[in-house]
């Protein structure tokens, strides 16, 4: 999907994460371009960066680090009371290096994608890191933009039984925004509202339905029009079983591999470096047949497929080390194996940027077998025929939504099972977060104050860089915009780079009194050579007089009486 320049939401989206320094949570029903606005943002911003993810595949995908990793988190939950990550222990349990502890000085946005999965006390820690190692701790997150990407309405925090009892002293939902550094802010939260995935205006006004949970019994109805369905395939079409369980998932892989004639060609992927077996986005054993239905799981460079197409492989080249496919769309390609890099982020400090650094890669064919996936890979992912098989029920929040929101039609769904008022749950809290949504005054609020920070950033740098016609200029453009200079923050901020003014005339001072110092110290050497020339003279010596006396000017060129011995010599000379 390209970027839509015709896309309200979009743009204003886009206007505040480049011109103003307030956070924002970019949400969106399945299908509307949260994905694509994310690696927009990454490719295009000038603001130092980092994208994170909850979890691996999902870091790797997006083409950034696990938030665990970047931020060295344990996984057990992360208790504000906890005595070892207080201000005065922290240091010593993380033991960030003195690289790190720059780079998040210098990071200027932060991007987390799929932030429905991420707890609430993991994003209050967050907060407590970018505060300390920021030193800047009246801030939410240490002054440093946060972009929250995802759909709570989607698929919801996995928290143990055990987690949830030790959090709930102190959180009233595992979601990320029951975390306790937003009853001192909120993000602006703008919701995508154009769907492209989908074209069915009766089909989307369902979904819609299902996702807020609000679906009528008409609604059931023509949902469970599609139990025992049968799908027709055009061509090349293919049908994706959804199931909501793993085992379900490898029965129905392991079926269609062992229905196929002849033995299984075993591909096995290869780790250098550093690269989580738990983060492979595909088995390190690939079983693949002639015949095998398989889904791409990486975007081609070359625009051939997506993560997400589907396909059926044609051939098997073992020699050349080559898979061919067919895919959906009726096109055979000759696969070969691709490249996942596992990368953490470093501070180029001589080119003042973010940089990634390459710690691992693994290298596998990108495909796995696809007669079913989990609808938690499914999601993201847009399919034409959908078999979904709920065997037990669902058992997560957004499951059913998820699932049923990958196809692009009704007709292409085929249910296995009854979808039950029960698998259509939503919690409460979500649905009342979610009334903040594109609240006009927020945004127009964040807008406008993006003119006048950038107005008081041209100050700043207008003053840093000693131009103070053109401070006072932008200076009292910004009081006009924004009156903030009562505030504490901008207090300390005057307070400093007025500050810099007498740490300016201190060194001035200073300059000057070793500079009165020199000079008294060189005159006094320039009398000596003097003294030398008018003994030289005595002597008769007249080459070497004039050279004492050039000597003595050089080190004081207001040393008049050398000056004036050494021209009378020289005209007697001549």
């Amino acid at each position: 999907m390209e970027l839509d320049i015709d896309n309200k939401e979009w743009q204003d989206a886009l206007q505040i994460i480049n011109h103003t320094r307030h956070s924002l949570f970019l949400t969106g029903k399945a299908g509307t371009g949260k994905s694509t606005f994310l690696r927009y943002v990454s490719a295009n911003t000038k603001k130092k960066h980092v994208v994170l993810a909850p979890t691996g595949i999902a870091a790797i995908n997006a083409g950034g680090s696990t938030l665990h990793s970047f931020f060295r988190l344990p996984f057990h939950p992360l208790l504000p009371t906890d005595s070892k990550y207080t201000p005065r222990n922290i240091r010593s349990t993380l033991k960030y290096s003195g690289e790190h502890c720059k780079l998040l000085r210098e990071i200027e946005l932060i991007i987390i994608d799929e932030i429905s999965m991420v707890r609430a006390d993991i994003i209050d820690f967050i907060d407590k890191v970018l505060r300390i190692y920021c030193r800047n701790m009246r801030e939410p997150f240490g002054g440093k933009q946060m972009l929250f990407v995802g759909d709570i309405f989607q698929l919801e925090p996995v928290v143990k039984e055990d987690d949830r009892r030790l959090l709930q002293p102190f959180y009233t939902s595992a979601y990320f925004f029951a975390a306790q550094v937003f009853r001192q802010t909120q993000p602006v939260c703008i919701e995508l509202r154009k769907v492209y995935r989908q074209t069915d205006s009766a089909f989307i006004g369902m979904l819609d339905r299902i996702r807020d949970n609000s679906a009528t019994q008409t609604d059931l109805r023509a949902l469970n029009s599609r139990l025992g369905a049968t799908l027709t395939t055009n061509d090349n079409d293919l049908i994706i079983t959804l199931a909501s369980r793993r085992s379900t998932v490898d029965y129905i892989n392991k079926r269609g591999l062992d229905g196929l004639p002849g033995n299984a060609v075993t591909f096995t992927g290869e780790i250098k470096g550093e690269f989580p077996a738990s983060s492979l986005p595909t088995p390190i054993e690939l079983h693949l047949k002639p015949g095998a239905q398989v889904i791409f799981i990486k975007n081609d460079k070359d625009k051939r497929w997506v993560n997400g197409t589907l396909g059926v492989v044609s051939g098997i080249d073992e020699d050349e080390g080559l898979v061919s496919v067919v895919t959906e769309d009726g096109n055979e390609y000759d696969v070969e194996r691709g490249i996942w890099e596992n990368m953490r982020y470093t501070f180029n400090e001589k080119e003042q940027k973010v940089e990634e650094e390459q710690l691992g890669v693994y290298i596998q064919f990108p495909i796995q077998l696809a007669w079913a996936i989990t609808v938690h890979k499914s999601q993201g992912l847009t399919f034409r025929k959908v078999n979904i098989d709920f065997t037990g029920g669902a058992f997560a929040g957004g499951q059913t939504y998820v699932a049923l929101s990958r196809c692009t039609s009704l007709e292409g769904i085929s249910l296995k099972n009854t979808i039950r008022p029960s698998d259509i749950f939503v919690k409460t809290d979500v649905v009342n977060f979610a009334r903040r949504y594109n609240n006009r005054g927020a945004i127009d609020r964040a807008l406008s104050g993006s003119k006048a920070d950038r107005e008081y950033h041209d100050a700043v740098s207008a003053f840093d860089r000693q131009d103070f016609d053109s401070f006072i200029d932008s200076f009292f453009k910004a009081i006009h915009s924004r009156y903030d200079i009562e505030t504490p923050s901008a207090k300390r901020l005057i307070r400093r780079k007025l500050g810099i003014i007498n740490t300016l005339k201190a060194e001035k001072d200073r300059l000057e009194e070793e500079l009165r110092a020199k000079d008294a110290f060189l005159k006094e050497l320039a009398a000596e050579y003097t003294l030398l020339g008018k003994e030289c003279e005595q002597e008769n010596m007249h080459e070497a007089a004039i050279r004492n006396y050039d000597k003595a000017v050089r080190l004081y060129p207001d040393a008049y009486d050398a000056i004036r011995r050494m021209e009378k010599l020289k005209k007697r000379k001549d």
